[in-house]
C-alpha cells in the first residue's frame, strides 16, 4: 500500500525533532552556565543538567523517528506504534519544544495503525 503521507509526516517530524533537541541542548548549556553564578552551589546546575540529559535522549528519539518513518512500509502497524511512543516520549521530556515534531510523529503513527492494508498489495 502506498504510505507516502505517513512517510512524509514521520520524516518531517523526525527532522523537526532533531532541531528541537538541538535547541533544548543549547538551552541546557545556557542554563548550566547561568547556574554557575548561582548563590546556592548545591542546586545550581540541576535544571541545566536535566535539560541536557533530556535533549540528548530526545535527539535519539528524533533519529529513531526518522528511522521508523523510513521503515514503516515493511510492517506499518509495528512502526506506527513505535512512532506514537516516540512522539509521547518527546512530549514528556521537552514539552513545549516538542509540539510540532510530536504532533507530526503521533499523526503519522495513528495513520499507520488505523489504515487497513489492501489484499492486492503484491501487484
Amino acid at each position: 500500500m502506498n504510505r507516502t503521507a505517513e512517510f512524509i509526516l514521520g520524516l518531517i517530524g523526525g527532522i523537526t525533532g532533531v532541531i528541537a533537541s538541538c535547541t533544548a541542548l543549547i538551552s541546557g548549556l545556557v542554563l548550566t552556565g547561568i547556574g554557575a553564578f548561582d548563590a546556592d552551589p548545591m542546586f545550581a546546575n540541576y535544571y541545566g543538567l536535566g535539560l541536557l540529559f533530556a535533549s540528548i535522549v530526545v535527539f535519539f528519539v528524533a533519529v529513531f523517528g526518522i528511522v521508523a518513518a523510513c521503515l514503516l512500509k515493511r510492517t506499518p502497524k509495528v512502526w506506527g506504534i513505535l512512532l506514537i511512543i516516540a512522539g509521547g516520549i518527546g512530549f514528556v521530556l521537552i514539552q513545549l519544544l516538542w509540539i510540532v515534531p510530536g504532533v507530526l510523529l503521533i499523526i503519522s503513527g495513528i495513520m499507520c495503525v488505523s489504515r487497513k492494508t489492501s489484499p492486492y498489495d503484491d501487484f
